[in-house]
């Protein structure tokens, strides 16, 4: 019976280990990753034409991270990195648009990929999820500039031209990194 119980409370030690190791790897990837999105949207970004918001490539290397770490990875370090992007460049009324932007917009990206993972049209198709970014910056502009319609329509022409180029540049990095076999294990088969 101790030889029985022994054996339990090593099998145990190691399960915890595992856990463990297993949430400090993914603690390191949020971390990595939120500084990586912070990088592509604080210190790579151009100004829009009347200072409300910002052209980054924030778009391209979240999409990426959350394809290829899964959602709760990407859509933290995303909100992390953005949110951290929009703190430090001075867009404070911003930030609570900018989650429901980024955090929607990965969402919908990873899902897109993932139920059409085995279809070409996935390349295609992936180009629709910058649009729930595109419509909650609307609704910011909206609201920040006194329901301007025409001044909130070029402002978020901006943010479409943005999420076409944060796409295409999420489809590049897939496209590098698929055959290495270190992407995510929600979407690739095995």
């Amino acid at each position: 019976m101790k030889n029985l119980l022994k054996i339990n409370n090593q099998n145990d030690e190691r399960v915890h280990h595992f856990n463990v190791r297993n949430i400090i790897i993914k603690i390191s990837y949020l971390a990595l990753s939120s500084a990586l999105i912070f990088i592509f949207t604080y210190f790579i970004q151009i100004p829009y034409l009347g200072g409300l918001g910002y052209f980054n490539l924030s778009d391209g290397i979240a999409i990426f991270l959350t394809i290829s770490f899964g959602p709760i990875i990407g859509i933290f370090s995303t909100i992390i990195g953005c949110g951290l992007g929009d703190l430090v460049g001075g867009y404070f009324t911003c930030i609570p648009f900018t989650i429901i932007a980024k955090s929607l917009e990965c969402l919908l990206a990873f899902l897109i990929y993932k139920y059409l993972y085995k279809t070409k049209i996935k390349y295609l198709v992936i180009y629709l999820s910058f649009i729930p970014m595109v419509l909650s910056y609307f609704i910011y502009y909206l609201i920040v500039y006194n329901f301007d319609l025409t001044t909130s329509l070029i402002s978020s022409g901006y943010d479409v031209i943005q999420g076409v180029i944060g796409v295409s540049i999420s489809l590049v990095f897939i496209f590098i990194f698929k055959d290495l076999k270190i992407l995510n294990r929600y979407v690739y088969e095995k």
